[in-house]
């Protein structure tokens, strides 16, 4: 299937499949559980009239698991702001009103986010029990919530229509419902410490190393506005979400930058 390959990332390829579909598929050793909660998370966002592409089918290929999905046309928020550096006020503006209009739909069906979050948390190698106990009795002091949270939401999951005719959310396996300053804090995150994805040219590194900074500021100051929630309480979710995005395939300098983050955290809030 290699001839008609669209793209790569760390958890799956996806292949043209013909008839307006393409087929993502996932690497062995990926758990199947995670891929049934993407297919079903996918037709709930559907549902919710989010726009994210249908899902259609689950099939096997081989010894790998795959879903059929919409096809849908266009280019990654990411690919659009490396070529026009200059938009990112405005492509920032753009994630962060689409996330909040997000975060305005309730998700019926979908797990838990601080069930989920716990659960990450206990699995996360890199710290220790006092750490992990101590992260877990902050997530338990955070309030929960109904609201549909993507749980990866960033702007290579964004896929911009030809002339922004039509936005696309794509990569629901972490959609999840719960609290919306979460999700934001997962966002937040992944600007300020996310690596770029696998085959990403180095004009993409260059520029995301550049403009990180200015896109999270930017992304932040639109939905604070839109949501009317502060910067102070999506902080107060950065230190679990953080803890839980260790357990996940990510390159190990990353995992050493949040777990770093996560310690210096720990040690203020100690000292206060």
């Amino acid at each position: 299937m290699n001839d008609n390959r669209i793209a790569s990332g760390r958890t799956a390829e996806v292949y043209d499949y013909g008839q307006g579909q393409v087929l993502k598929l996932f690497y062995e050793g990926l758990p199947e559980h995670q891929i049934e909660a993407e297919y079903q998370a996918g037709l709930i966002v559907r549902c919710a009239g989010i726009p994210a592409p249908a899902p259609i089918a689950r099939i096997r290929h081989g010894e790998r698991l795959g879903i059929v999905y919409e096809k849908v046309s266009g280019t990654t928020m990411l690919a659009a702001l490396a070529q026009r550096p200059g938009e990112v006020a405005d492509r920032a503006g753009q994630m962060a009103a689409l996330h909040a209009h997000m975060h305005s739909q309730s998700a019926p069906g979908l797990p838990a986010q601080k069930t989920l979050l716990g659960e990450r948390i206990g699995q996360a190698s890199l710290l220790n029990d006092e750490e992990k106990a101590r992260i877990l009795a902050l997530l338990d002091r955070l309030p929960d919530g109904d609201r549909l949270c993507h749980g990866d939401y960033h702007p290579d999951n964004i896929v911009l229509g030809t002339e922004d005719a039509q936005t696309w959310i794509i990569d629901w396996m972490t959609g999840m419902s719960g609290h919306p300053a979460g999700d934001a804090a997962r966002t937040a995150l992944l600007l300020q410490y996310g690596t770029v994805p696998d085959g990403a040219s180095e004009e993409v590194v260059e520029w995301l190393a550049r403009m990180r900074a200015e896109l999270l500021e930017g992304y932040l100051r639109t939905y604070t506005q839109h949501t009317g929630t502060t910067r102070e309480y999506i902080e107060q979710w950065m230190v679990p979400v953080a803890a839980a995005r260790l357990c996940e395939w990510i390159p190990d300098a990353e995992k050493q930058a949040l777990a770093a983050f996560i310690r210096q955290s720990i040690a203020a809030e100690s000292n206060e």
